[in-house]
Parts: structure tokens; sequence; C-alpha cells
């Protein structure tokens, strides 16, 4: 079959770009495949969202549709002890002479990004990924002596959100380590992760992660990019995209990872495999989880100077992930 004008014109015009030029548009290309919503120029989505209570503090949750955890702004300002429930309030209050001057300046900067989002009813709200609430409590409490007499009630609700979350967080872990919450949602997550490969890989799709991914592993593991416009990269990073990526993935604890690996075993003598496990992910629910990995891990190594405080940071944000499973994934530079 001939190719159209426009295919016909397409190829054309390829054979025209240098080698620099095609890899700068395939890494454009692979950029905006995996960017957040809101880079894309969407607006996320929620696909759940409730009424946490912590302590006497009831704070406004949302699940996005790509797995991010949300606290309301207003939830934000209620739960530090302000009178008004409104953003501006919140803003104001943290950006003060006094206070603003004792919040670390990357505490600020979360705080100053809020994420428009589309609840489940209502207007468009502004809200905060869950753990900026524990990041800024933080901050309060360590900023408590060089509060105003009228501001020192800030870091005693700090604390109390802080100690009340603890309390919560014990109950979680232990269901966690007893198998409850496990008994009672296992069949649920089941389904969630089958729902999230498909049966056969995507055919004639190329898709890459994004530079920023790569980046970080070049930077916290001190090594050096010696051709930046090139494509391919050190071959164990493949096992840092398990262990960081697909590892922790919607909360799976490798179980996604364990599906992929049976739809895709490796079949060469260098390990290789037929696909790329991207391919293998749904549009609906694997895509959009991979996706939010990745980004969560991004914000998560940009401040990282080296590998151990990327491990440090990714414990911390994923702890369930610190126990290894039989059989888990060991870091390459790890020793026996």
């Amino acid at each position: 079959m001939p190719d159209s004008p426009q295919s016909a014109g397409g190829k054309a015009r390829a054979t025209k770009l240098t080698k620099a030029e095609r890899t700068e548009i395939a890494r454009a290309a692979a950029t905006a495949r995996w960017a957040m919503p809101e880079t894309r120029g969407e607006m996320p989505e929620a696909e759940s969202q409730g009424i946490l209570p912590i302590g006497n503090v009831k704070i406004d949750c949302y699940v996005l549709r790509d797995g991010r955890r949300l606290i309301h702004k207003r939830a934000m300002a209620r739960a530090i002890g302000l009178q008004s429930d409104g953003g501006n309030a919140f803003m104001k209050t943290l950006s003060g002479k006094t206070l603003g001057s004792k919040i670390p300046t990357e505490v600020r900067e979360k705080v100053e990004r809020h994420i428009v989002f589309k609840p489940l009813n209502g207007d468009p709200a502004h809200g905060y990924e869950a753990t900026v609430l524990i990041d800024l409590c933080d901050a309060l409490i360590d900023a408590e002596p060089h509060l105003l007499p009228n501001q020192k009630f800030l870091a005693k609700q700090a604390e109390i959100i802080i100690r009340a979350a603890a309390k919560v967080g014990i109950v979680a872990l232990i269901d966690e380590a007893t198998g409850f919450i496990a008994d009672k949602r296992r069949e649920e997550y089941r389904q969630l992760w089958q729902k999230c490969i498909r049966e056969e890989a995507r055919k004639w799709e190329e898709r890459e992660f994004p530079e920023d991914l790569f980046e970080i592993f070049y930077k916290t593991y001190g090594l050096k990019r010696l051709n930046p416009d090139s494509t391919k990269h050190p071959k164990f990073f493949s096992k840092l995209i398990r262990k960081y990526i697909y590892e922790p993935l919607l909360n799976s604890n490798g179980a996604i990872l364990e599906l992929l690996d049976e739809k895709n075993p490796v079949v060469y003598a260098n390990g290789g495999r037929r696909y790329k496990m991207w391919q293998f992910l749904d549009e609906e629910v694997g895509t959009p989880a991979v996706r939010a990995q990745i980004w969560q891990f991004v914000g998560i190594g940009k401040g990282a100077r080296n590998k151990q405080q990327l491990e440090n940071r990714f414990y911390e944000s994923f702890p369930e992930a610190r126990a290894p499973r039989p059989g888990a994934i060991r870091d390459l530079y790890e020793p026996l």
C-alpha cells in the first residue's frame, strides 16, 4: 500500500534531520508522554475522595487518577489550627515576616506549588500531596522558639498532628504486618494489579522514560554522561528502574513486577527480554500509575546528592519497600 502524501512528506523531512535533531525530537516526545497532566496542560482528576480524621481535625483528602494522594488547601489551614478555612489565610500566614523566614526553602517551595485538580464534584480545587502536611508540621515545630506569642499555637497544633498521625501510622503498620489489611483487600488489589496489565504487548509503539529520570541516576551514582545526545544508557539503569519504579508500583510491593516478568520473561542469553515492560501496561491504570511513580521518584531524587541520599529519601516515601521480600531486587552496587 503506497504511503499517503502526509506520510511521504514526514519521511522526507525525517531524512533531512541530523541525528542530534532526531534525538531531541524523540526526547521531547517522550517527556511529553510521561509528563504529569498539569505539565501537559491538562487538569488532574480525583478518582476518590473522603474525610480523614486526625485527632480532632477533619481533613479533606483525595486520590487522583494518577495515584497521587492530595490534601485540600483549606484542610491544610484547618490542620495547623487557622480559624479561617480559606487557602488565602493559609498562604498569608506562612509567608509572614516572622514565620516565613523560618520555614525551610524546600518546604516553602512545596507550599507555593499547589496542585489545581478536579474533585469528584464541584469546581476545581487547590491541594497538596499529603506528605507536604508532615513536612510543614516538622518545620513549624522546629520554628517554635522563634515564633511570636500569637503564633505559638501553630507549633502546638503541628505537634498534635504529628503525634496523631504517628498513632494512625502505627495502627496501619500493625495491620499490614499481621496481614489484617492484606486479608481484607487482597482481592481488591489483585484485581487492580491485573487490570494494570495487558494480555499482549503493544506493537509498533516507541516510548522512552523521561530524561529527568536518567539524569538523577547519573548524578547520584557519580557517573559522567559521555554523550548527552545519546538515548542509550548504562545497562544497570534497567535494574534501578525495576527497583525504584516497578517494584513499588501501586503499593504492590513487587506483585505487579512479578506479573510483568511472567508476561515478558528473559529470553536472550544476555538477560534481554523480547519487549519493554511498559508495552504490557494498560492505558487506563498501568501507564498513569507508572507515570505518577516516575515523577514522584524524580521529585524525591532532585535534591539527592548521592546514592545513599537517594535511597534514604526513597525509603522515607516508600517505607514498605525497605524490607526486601524473598527474591527482592537488590541494588547493583549493594554487597551480597
